[in-house]
């Protein structure tokens, strides 16, 4: 059971929050995605060329897209490691081949700005939130809650021991994400 002390976040205060958490963090970042699909919120072109059947011309398009290289560009910026693990469930959406190909190996495991890691959900028991989320810096947390379970984020919850909220159930599922996980490779 996740802790039950907690704030709750608005879309614009949580997308606030996440930035200035990402831009302060100092030591470490981990993200747990458990989402398969946000297909409904990306609508790039690079994305519709892989859908498309155009796996090169969208790997060529990810490659100068703002988004993907605005969010590299940060985290290259960070002085913080940034580590990812997506449970996944195969065969893999059409999104996540996208994201695997473009987003993860194309673009943040090629220039360094992310350790990837993926886990099949088959082979891991134990609960998971019913969002992705961030840990900073091992003393923050803050969970994405999305619409109708697919990948438009409608606000965040946030979890801080400075106030007194409990994280350790966070950490304890980090631990075993990270244990079973594998790298993804370029």
């Amino acid at each position: 059971m996740y802790s039950n002390y907690m704030k709750s976040l608005t879309l614009s205060s949580a997308l606030q929050t996440f930035n200035r958490l990402f831009d302060s963090a100092q030591r470490e970042m981990f993200k747990a995605e458990v989402l398969q699909d946000y297909t409904i919120v990306d609508d790039s072109p690079s994305l519709r060329a892989w859908l498309a059947g155009d796996e090169q011309g969208s790997i060529q398009l990810g490659a100068k897209d703002k988004s993907i290289v605005a969010y590299r560009n940060k985290c290259l910026q960070s002085p913080a490691r940034i580590t990812r693990v997506h449970v996944v469930k195969t065969p893999y959406t059409p999104y996540l081949e996208w994201e695997i190909a473009v987003c993860y190996k194309d673009s943040l495991i090629a220039h360094n700005a992310e350790s990837i890691l993926l886990i099949d959900l088959d082979g891991l028991d134990y609960e998971l939130p019913t969002g992705d989320f961030w840990i900073f810096d091992d003393k923050l947390v803050l969970q994405w809650r999305y619409k109708d379970g697919v990948g438009e984020i409608v606000g965040a919850t946030i979890w801080d021991e400075a106030d007194g909220d409990n994280i350790d159930e966070f950490r304890r599922l980090r631990s075993v994400l990270l244990s079973k996980a594998h790298r993804v490779v370029v």
